[in-house]
Parts: C-alpha cells; sequence; structure tokens
C-alpha cells in the first residue's frame, strides 16, 4: 500500500538530510546521529559515521546525560528496565545503569515480555529471564511467544522432521510434541494439526491438558474469539463453539474472526457483517472490509476507502485512497498524495495538505511538509513549528529533534529544553 511505502523510517530519512539553519547560526560539532524515541526515561543514541560502518549506540537520559557510552553494534529500547544490546556478533542485556546482566552470548533475542525473553543460539531457540538463568533451554529449533502460560515448539530430528507440542514457562512439556502444526492458546483452547506438504493437514483444537476437545477433521482452523473459531470444511467457512458443535454448517465463501460482536463475510466476492444470530446485518457488497475496532470498521469500494459502524452507515464515504486505524479518536487518511486527519464522525479536522503524517501519540503528532518535520495537536494546530531536518515522536512528555547537524529535546509546546 501506498501509505506503508511513504512510513520509510524517519531515522533513515534523517541519516541522508543534509540542511541548515535559515539564521546561518553555527554550532559546535555535532554529536549523535541518530536519536531514538525515549522509553522508561532513556533513548538510545548514535554516534556519527559517515559510511554506518563503525557507528556505535549508546543512551541518554532525560537531561541529554550520557549513561550509556556508545559502544554497542545495535541496541533496542528498554523493557522492564532492560535492553537488548549487540557486541562482537553476540546478543545481550544491560539495565539502566549500563550493566550488562545478561553477557552477549547469544546469536539473536527480543525485548523482554512479562519477565521473559526469546533467545537464540546455535539455531535454538530458548527462554531466559532478567536474571539471566535459561528457565527455557536453547533446544527448540521453533519456540513460540507464551500465550495463556503456553508456547508451542517443535524439534526437528533426522532428516529434518519433527513434531510439535506446548510448554510453560517453567520449561516443562505439558503436551508432547505429536502434531505437525500448533497455534497459540486463546480463551482456553489451541488449534492442532497433523499432516504434511504430501498429505492434507487437518485440524481441531486441544485445553490446557492436552486433551483433544474438537477432533482433527477441518481444513482449516482459527483461533476462538467470543467464545467461537473459524472452521473451514470441503472449501467452505463456518463457525464452532468450545465444545466443539458447528453452530453454523461450512456454506461461506470467505469469513473473519468475530470483533465486537461482528464477523466478516463473503458472499460474490464481496464482503459484509454478520451477527452472532447469524444475520447479514452489513449486506456484502463491499470489495475489502476489515474488523471492527471501537465499533467501526474500513472498508473499500471501487478502489477508495471509507469508514462505517456497526449499523452500516457510512460515517466517512469511500472517498480516500487510504485510511489509517483510529489512534486516540482519530485516523489519518490520504487524498490525492497528501494526508491529512479524520474523526469518528468522518469529519476532516486536519485537511490532507501534509507529505506525510504519523498517528497521534500523547496528544500530537507528527507531519511532514516540504522536507521538514513538526507537530500538530488534535484541532490541526501546528504547536511545535516544521522547520526540523528530524524528529522522533513524543514519549514521556518530550520528544528529540534535529536542525542542522544538532540534535535537541523538546517539550510539548516546542521550547527547547536542552541540546543533546
Amino acid at each position: 500500500m501506498k501509505k506503508m511505502l511513504k512510513k520509510i523510517s524517519v531515522l533513515l530519512i534523517l541519516a541522508m538530510i543534509v540542511g541548515i539553519f535559515q539564521t546561518g547560526e553555527v554550532f559546535a560539532k555535532a554529536k549523535y546521529e541518530l536519536v531514538g524515541a525515549f522509553s522508561e526515561g532513556l533513548a538510545w543514541v548514535t554516534t556519527i559515521d559517515d559510511y554506518w560502518v563503525n557507528r556505535k549506540y549508546g543512551y541518554i537520559n532525560k537531561k541529554g546525560e550520557e549513561v550509556v557510552k556508545p559502544k554497542y553494534d545495535d541496541a533496542g529500547d528498554f523493557s522492564e528496565g532492560l535492553a537488548l544490546v549487540r557486541k562482537d556478533g553476540k546478543y545481550g542485556y544491560i539495565n539502566k545503569k549500563g550493566e550488562e546482566v545478561v553477557k552477549p552470548k547469544y546469536d539473536k533475542g527480543e525485548a523482554f515480555s512479562e519477565g521473559l525473553a526469546r533467545v537464540e543460539k546455535d539455531d535454538k531457540y530458548g527462554y531466559i529471564n532478567k536474571k539471566g538463568e535459561e528457565v527455557v533451554k536453547p533446544k527448540y529449533s521453533i519456540l513460540e511467544a507464551f500465550s495463556e502460560g503456553l508456547a508451542g515448539v517443535k524439534k526437528y530430528g533426522k532428516w529434518g522432521m519433527g513434531k510439535c507440542g506446548y510448554i510453560n514457562e517453567k520449561g516443562e512439556e505439558v503436551v508432547k510434541p505429536k502434531y505437525d502444526g500448533v497455534g497459540d492458546f486463546s480463551e482456553g483452547l489451541a488449534m492442532v494439526g497433523i499432516g504434511s506438504l504430501f498429505s492434507w493437514v487437518k485440524f481441531g483444537y486441544i485445553n490446557k491438558k492436552g486433551e483433544e476437545v474438537v477432533n482433527l477433521k477441518y481444513d482449516h482452523a482459527g483461533d476462538f474469539s467470543e467464545g467461537l473459531a473459524l472452521v473451514k470444511k470441503d472449501g467452505k467457512y463456518g463457525y464452532i463453539n468450545e465444545k466443539g458443535e458447528e453452530v453454523v454448517k461450512p456454506k461461506y465463501d470467505g469469513a473473519g474472526d468475530f470483533r465486537e460482536g461482528l464477523a466478516l463475510l463473503e458472499k460474490d466476492g464481496k464482503w459484509g457483517y454478520i451477527n452472532k444470530k447469524w444475520k447479514e446485518v452489513i449486506k456484502p457488497k463491499y470489495d475489502y472490509a476489515g474488523d471492527f475496532r471501537e465499533g467501526l470498521a474500513l472498508v473499500e469500494k471501487d478502489g477508495k476507502w471509507g469508514v462505517i459502524n456497526k449499523k452500516g452507515k457510512e460515517v466517512v464515504k469511500p472517498k480516500y485512497d487510504e485510511v489509517g486505524d483510529f489512534r486516540e479518536g482519530l485516523a489519518w487518511v490520504v487524498k490525492d498524495g497528501k494526508d491529512g486527519y479524520i474523526n469518528k464522525k468522518g469529519e476532516e479536522v486536519v485537511k490532507p495538505k501534509y507529505d506525510e503524517v504519523d498517528d497521534f501519540r500523547e496528544g500530537l503528532a507528527r507531519v511532514l511538509k516540504d522536507g521538514r518535520w513538526g507537530f500538530i495537536n488534535k484541532k490541526g494546530e501546528e504547536v511545535v513549528k516544521i522547520k526540523y531536518y528530524g524528529a522522533n515522536d513524543f514519549s514521556e512528555g518530550i520528544a528529540p529533534v534535529k536542525e542542522r547537524d544538532n540534535w535537541y529535546i523538546i517539550d510539548k509546546k516546542g521550547k527547547v529544553i536542552r541540546k543533546i
């Protein structure tokens, strides 16, 4: 999609843009090339390197002080008090004092979530806790994220063959590997499948004890949502409940999961919506449609996008080239190559006039016009003048901005708090 193509990393743009102050004011040599958004009070920074080869990452606090000297080859945002860093090709984790609580020794790593982080070593995956202890040893060929306390795993054996099962957060195998495919747990149940590339795969569902509560007989099976799961049989879609009962026999050409009481329905190549009484509350007439969120859904008709409510009323007529999801009550829109914003009533609170815009965060949105960045509020007022060569989103009440070669920290009124 055009908008997605436009959403090139702002930080990449910053590194390519060169500019000067209109006042011609001369500043001291710049210290950093890039500055990330603040997360948990800290933001990563990079040293200046014309060829990007020897660029190093470190961290600053909200005062602009270097709390971690730039010495890492890569670095991520802080999450749950720790940040992922890379050094000499290996990944580890540091705390906010810059102490390496997990020495760089893994081939890959991810941010901590609920006290655990997934790591990779020698093509095997496991989980570590915040002390660096391997609560799940890196021994699995595939290791999914935890959902409802369990994670799908797979071990490859001889000839690259293997079976899937589930482990708990202690690393114990609560469902022995015996399936060819597994899904995430949702509402107490998970999709499992048996079959291979050389035979038909059949899907069913198990509970957290590993008991097959729905026989493996479907050609497709989705996650449970609002008490129902989408299944496919003989080329048609229907729905089952948590007992495995087919509350709607497979008869639809296409369908989706239930969200906010409604589910997508395809008929004769057009999309509409059904409710849990299996009534077509919105007749299939759109070329494409999305799930409902906060009472609204995106729809496409004749190449243009709009927004409908649960009664099928087009609160925004399909007239935009693109429409984003609503964030903080507003959604970005694209029309004739320019970006703006609409509210949930379909009103253009900000006329499409910008070259690029971002989602609202903390009441402000980053906008680009004629190669310069600034920030607007929800009334469309430019509270931070559009004059910066680079900018990152507001986080924790502040944002880093770049003018000429130097970075600054500003507040929501656009006041420069300090130079970085």
